[in-house]
């Protein structure tokens, strides 16, 4: 009997400590980042438990109390959380599923078909325009919301509000990643030296180069099917290693996907799959277990110092910029090479899968809606040779009203970053449509189903580029169309990603007709599409046939 007082006491011991460690720790603060060093910490204890214990009663004996105490410790801790969030939360008013409210583990839950975008607006449709969708998140249906997330003016950050802690190379953030104001203002700066008109200049003449390598591909195929969403991709990324890096990865040719870019895919996936939390991904990089990832980053690095060792006057590519600042006297962003390393995958992401996912649904779109597809052609054609003999110049196609009509449009139903980020709200909290919205919650406005929704677009789910031009009623807000986001976290290649899309489509359309491949029904790019933090177009089979 003394024996089972003693244990009883040991228990309640443990559970009171769990229930102090949540309200003097856990509740406070963000952790995230710190998994490894919590985890660490915790196996130490109960293996201390486990020592003390069986140095007294013995090793069975011992583990029975060890485990009995460490576990009144986690089931108190628990409980307490789940008490806190369901009941006490600043957010507990606001709607949402009872297990998002419980843990942020709902994340992966809805993105298990990768079909977050998808569940999301089922969220939206069950319990309004505000929803919670995690312990501490909020996902927003409202333009009100945007300039009040993400403009200059807001005092909104990044800092703790998503997966941007552990997204880094070596502990160094990518441009994207950064959550100081002030270092992203620097190196934004350096990155938009890269994006000027001049700079742009000098990678068009390797897009239109590009897009010839398509049309070589496509003649070779003689009018057999052809995976354009796939090709989208292939496209983009060796577009991306020869503007980035004037690194030509050949995938087009080789018609299948270079290591690298299936390494980038793997890496996101796994992010998306554990639903953008970052301390599943915080504890594999603190026990250096992240093969895939490593893998990249070592790929990453391997690729800037060759880039380093090759560069000559003749390289005109997004790296000789930064490369410059880095080699400057004195550094404006670039102050050592894991900056360098950080940015380079920037590169390789940002100018890679975005793009191609916009491309793949803007020839679904085109090759679904032959009117479209012929009302492209008659303004296009009569640009080719003007500028440029032989050629189609940006300068020329970025004039045609309608291409930009087809591409936004494609873009505002199918936006390749269908989530949007996530921004801490400052203390004071802000108000969404009259609703406050309480300090130091993360709120993202998630683009796809704004995009879709009948609030700000008339026929929201139907394809009308005619919204753009000639029946600007259609469009209730155009607040509602961000496919590149807004603020100072912009896309800093919007200017580049337009250019190649324009070209893209534009040279294809001049020298071939296309549509769906015998067998094919179009379902498969939405059906199959896989929501990887980037949205990743299922696969689309059409057939090229030569115009006289």
């Amino acid at each position: 009997m003394a024996g089972s007082t003693g244990l009883a006491q040991r228990c309640l011991l443990g559970a009171v400590t769990g229930v102090l460690s949540h309200l003097v720790y856990f509740i406070r603060g963000f952790h995230d980042t710190s998994t490894h060093a919590i985890f660490v910490t915790h196996a130490s204890v109960y293996a201390a438990l486990m020592v003390a214990a069986a140095a007294r009663a013995g090793f069975f004996s011992g583990f029975i109390t060890a485990t009995a105490v460490f576990g009144s410790y986690v089931i108190a801790l628990f409980t307490s959380i789940i008490l806190y969030r369901v009941f006490f939360h600043r957010l507990s008013r606001f709607p949402g599923p009872v297990f998002a409210k419980v843990t942020k583990l709902y994340s992966p839950w809805t993105n298990r078909n990768d079909k977050m975008h998808i569940e999301q607006n089922k969220l939206f449709e069950k319990y309004g325009d505000i929803v919670r969708v995690g312990p501490n998140e909020l996902a927003i249906l409202s333009t009100d919301a945007l300039p009040k997330l993400h403009s200059s003016k807001s005092k909104c950050t990044k800092r703790h509000a998503g997966i941007y802690s552990v997204v880094h190379y070596n502990g160094t953030p990518n441009l994207d990643s950064i959550t100081d104001r002030e270092e992203h203002r620097w190196r934004r700066q350096v990155w938009e030296r890269a994006m000027t008109t001049s700079a742009l200049a000098d990678y068009e003449k390797v897009t239109r180069g590009v897009c010839r390598t398509w049309l070589d591909k496509i003649s070779s195929r003689n009018g057999s099917p052809i995976d354009t969403s796939l090709f989208s991709l292939l496209i983009t990324f060796d577009h991306m290693g020869k503007i980035g890096f004037s690194h030509d990865f050949n995938t087009i040719q080789a018609g299948k996907e270079d290591h690298m870019l299936t390494l980038l895919e793997v890496m996101f996936g796994q992010v998306a799959k554990v639903g953008e939390i970052a301390w599943p991904v915080a504890l594999v990089q603190g026990f250096n277990i992240g093969g895939e990832a490593a893998e990249f980053d070592g790929l990453t690095k391997q690729m800037a110092d060759t880039r380093e060792q090759e560069d000559s006057e003749d390289k005109k590519d997004i790296f000789k910029h930064l490369l410059a600042d880095y080699r400057s006297e004195k550094p404006t962003a670039f102050f050592n090479k894991n900056v360098l390393y950080a940015d380079a995958g920037a590169i390789l992401v940002g100018a890679t899968d975005t793009i191609a996912a916009a491309l793949a649904y803007a020839f679904f779109q085109l090759a679904t809606h032959p009117d479209a597809q012929k009302t492209l052609f008659d303004e296009i054609s009569s640009l080719f040779g003007k500028t440029v003999p032989g050629e189609l110049t940006h300068a020329d196609v970025s004039q045609v009203e309608y291409l930009d009509a087809v591409i936004n449009e494609s873009m505002r139903l199918d936006n390749p970053t269908t989530n949007s980020a996530p921004r801490m709200v400052p203390p004071e909290g802000i108000v969404v449509d009259g609703v406050f919205i309480p300090g130091g919650v993360s709120a993202r406005v998630p683009m796809f189903a704004v995009q879709r929704s009948e609030k700000y677009f008339v026929q929201a789910e139907e394809f009308i580029p005619e919204r753009w031009t000639t029946k600007p009623d259609m469009i209730l807000d155009r607040a509602a169309f961000m496919p590149f986001n807004m603020g100072p976290n912009n896309c800093v290649g919007k200017r580049l990603a337009m250019m190649v899309l324009r070209l893209v489509l534009s040279y294809t359309i001049y020298y071939y007709r296309f549509d769906l491949a015998p067998g094919e029904d179009g379902t498969a790019i939405h059906r199959d599409a896989k929501n990887k933090l980037i949205l990743k177009a299922g696969p689309l089979n059409l057939v090229f046939t030569r115009r006289d």
